[in-house]
């Protein structure tokens, strides 16, 4: 760096006007050529937007229909895989990633947006990109077209094409398509984006080392009763220190992370006798909060230095555990639950009269159960006062009434009945007075559903109270529910329990505590109680969405894994086994295998599965086989197609054929009573669509014969069909 001395050049301007205008001029002129240099340095780096031309013949349209005036392009979609196929000139590798931008006006909103690069289009040639946020104004929308190299061409023009959907009767306006590199805003995006990708790719290793740590404690037991916990447990290595302490973990800690303690924190020191073993009672009555509903316990040394924060940072010795035993006195004197082998289920049970429910047969059912707004912890319009766990809490009233009519309906039919658990995702995560939400807060809008808020403490005591009370409510008489459901198709988190993108691990940590939690709150209260893990047909996925699908198979394993190293529970499976393709009722000509390595579970090789579900690492601390419900599935059939309705009944026939084969299974819900409008154009209704005529649809071949399974009519009826699979 060159040092001026400022009062030495005041002194020669002073002296000399000359020379001080000669400065003052060439200073000017340093400036000129500085200002333009920079200016030519940033055209280079930043050339000028592109203009795409989608009004042009040149593209491609299909499933689209195009409008085009001099404001903007209106886009119609008329079929189920709308797209416009177009080229984009050269994109050259950059420090900055190639944007594809445009206005949108979408009222509508477009979810599953895609681009393909490079014909012929392929699967491996696909990108996918965040939805279009349904909208009432122009707003901005662009596709990163740099998140697969592969786009990057130097040397001419590649050809694209952008997939809005995979729904009919969508409109929508574009306009001032262009390519251009991102802005600094996108970059600086990005760039936090690769620093929160980073900080996850450390956690979920984290998470996994956890669960392969061989800790010198091994916590055996949890047990409550009328006013302690018992904790027990054994040690099963050399004890480095004596300074030992076990300590209540909390609803919102992740088990990997080691706990730091305060003035505030539970605290209870152990001693390990000779045999190697302890034993510590805890003073707590039914309403301690060391009690409360997703509670676990570590040992851990606490360091006596302080951190930052003014608490005591903590070493574990131990795994978490989770309450394995309930107080007896908190639980309500119920029979237990009807014992089921193959029974005949149904979902969307209110879409039918009670007479049908007594028609069909049905021995289970399921209701979905909307979690949000159905519990707070302060006053609000429409909710009624009342005491969860020694607390007051505020209970929407209009919903709580219509989940009792829907589960009453299913009870007063002699149904053993299940709950699907599901948070709905809304842009709006946040109420305006900022008060805890269930919705988790990185959960994306592409999700429906999203898993629920563990991330801060007051958001999961919201969730722990919300599940108290349906365990309370819904666990007696004609308002009881036995099988709870935790989410929805957790392996497809993106669309049904999304959390936004994240590592298997870390996703998997959350809806464990979510599972665990469910558990506790049921089976505290209703001893018969089973929380089911919930995936699709789906089960060795060769190339999962990153950080968006997860491969069941891989699940499962963490799930028996979970129960080894923090206290097995009786979990169960609430598995989807829906055709290889929905749009196909032949599962039996399904292209599956029959091991453990296949890519699916369908009816055809389910009892692949069940067999595996016998296995002595997969059974329940008691030993028995995990329950199975097949919860969702459904067989697509037109009232207008003779033929697929004839394969439908026949589907149902094959169906029980199968599952009476696997003694896991308590119950095959059927997908759905009546055919919906809003399922994509899938029909898997045993009745067709409604009309005035026929609110409840009119009765498809499939009707009867689900109708005639388990009964003397079967046989005769299934002789009409099951030429369809023994040809």
């Amino acid at each position: 760096m060159i040092s001026i001395n400022r009062s030495s050049v005041q002194s020669a301007f002073r002296s000399d006007a000359a020379v001080r205008y000669v400065a003052l001029f060439l200073f000017f002129l340093t400036w000129v050529i500085g200002v333009f240099a920079t200016a030519e340095a940033q055209n280079a780096v930043m050339p000028p937007p592109q203009s795409i031309d989608w009004a042009s013949e040149a593209s491609k349209l299909h499933d689209l229909r195009r409008e085009v005036s001099d404001v903007a392009i209106t886009f119609v979609t008329t079929g189920n895989d709308p797209s416009i196929a177009f080229q984009i000139p050269a994109t050259p590798a950059n420090e900055r990633h190639w944007v594809l931008a445009m206005e949108v006006f979408c009222p509508q909103g477009i979810r599953e947006m895609e681009v393909f690069y490079q014909q012929p289009w392929s699967a491996q040639r696909r990108v996918d990109q965040p939805p279009i946020i349904r909208s009432e104004g122009w707003t901005t929308y662009s596709c990163d077209l740099s998140r697969d190299k592969q786009f990057l061409r130097e040397d001419g023009p590649i050809w694209l094409r952008l997939d809005f959907g995979a729904a009919a009767n969508k409109r929508f306006q574009v306009r001032n398509v262009v390519l251009r590199l991102e802005n600094d805003f996108e970059l600086r995006t990005r760039q936090q984006k690769l620093e929160r990708i980073e900080s996850l790719q450390k956690l979920d290793s984290q998470i996994a080392s956890y669960y392969q740590t061989a800790f010198p404690i091994k916590i055996t037991q949890v047990t409550h009763d009328s006013d302690h916990i018992l904790i027990a447990g054994e040690s099963t290595g050399k004890l480095s220190t004596a300074n030992l302490s076990l300590i209540p973990r909390n609803l919102s800690d992740i088990s990997a992370i080691a706990a730091r303690v305060d003035s505030q924190s539970a605290v209870h020191p152990i001693r390990i006798n000779a045999e190697g073993t302890f034993e510590v009672r805890v003073p707590a009555v039914s309403d301690s909060t060391l009690r409360a509903t997703g509670m676990r316990w570590q040992v851990v040394s606490i360091s006596n230095q302080l951190d930052s924060d003014g608490k005591r940072p903590t070493v574990p010795f131990s795994a978490v555990h989770h309450v394995d035993t309930f107080d007896v006195a908190e639980a309500n004197e119920l029979p237990p639950t009807p014992a089921l082998r193959a029974a005949k289920g149904m979902t969307c049970l209110s879409e039918l009269a009670p007479e049908h429910i007594r028609e069909l047969g049905l021995k289970h059912g399921s209701v979905n159960i909307v979690l949000s707004g159905l519990v707070s912890i302060s006053p609000r319009p429409g909710f009624l006062p009342m005491e969860i766990r020694g607390r007051k809490r505020y209970v929407n009233q209009g919903m709580m009434r219509q989940l009792d009519r829907r589960v009453q309906m299913g009870r007063d039919a002699g149904l053993v009945m299940a709950g699907i658990l599901l948070i709905p995702n809304s842009r709006n995560g946040k109420r305006a007075d900022d008060s805890p939400t269930l919705q988790h807060p990185d959960a994306d809008p592409a999700g429906a559903y999203t898993m629920p808020n563990l991330v801060d403490q007051d958001s999961a005591e919201l969730y722990a109270a919300t599940l108290d009370f349906l365990a309370e409510r819904y666990s007696r008489g004609n308002l009881r529910i036995d099988h709870w459901i935790v989410h929805n198709e957790i392996d497809a988190g993106w669309q049904w329990t999304n959390m936004g993108e994240v590592p298997m691990h870390v996703y998997l940590d959350h809806y464990f505590r979510s599972l665990r939690m469910v558990d506790a709150a049921t089976r505290r209260i209703n001893p018969h109680a089973r929380s089911f893990i919930t995936l699709t047909h789906h089960w060795n996925l060769a190339d999962p969405p990153h950080w968006r699908w997860y491969a069941s198979k891989d699940i499962v394993e963490a799930l028996v894994r979970h129960g080894e190293v923090e206290g097995n529970f009786p979990w169960g499976l609430a598995h989807h086994p829906y055709p290889e393709s929905l749009w196909e009722s032949d599962t039996w000509n399904d292209n599956v295998e029959f091991t453990m390595d296949t890519a699916r579970f369908t009816l055809k090789n389910w009892k692949v599965l069940d067999d595996y579900l016998h296995t002595k690492r997969l059974r329940d601390p008691k030993g028995n086989v995990r329950a199975v419900l097949l919860s969702e599935q459904g067989f697509h059939a037109s009232e207008a197609d003779t033929e697929a309705l004839d394969q439908q009944a026949a589907a149902v026939f094959y169906t029980f054929e199968k599952i009476r084969e696997c003694s896991s299974v308590l119950a095959f819900d059927y997908h759905r009573p009546v055919d919906s409008r809003g399922e994509g154009g899938l029909y898997l209704g045993l009745r067709g669509l409604s009309s005035p005529e026929h609110p409840r649809g009119e009765a498809k071949p499939a009707w009867d014969a689900f109708k005639a399974i388990d009964t003397p009519s079967e046989s005769n009826l299934r002789v009409r069909y099951e030429s369809h699979w023994k040809d």
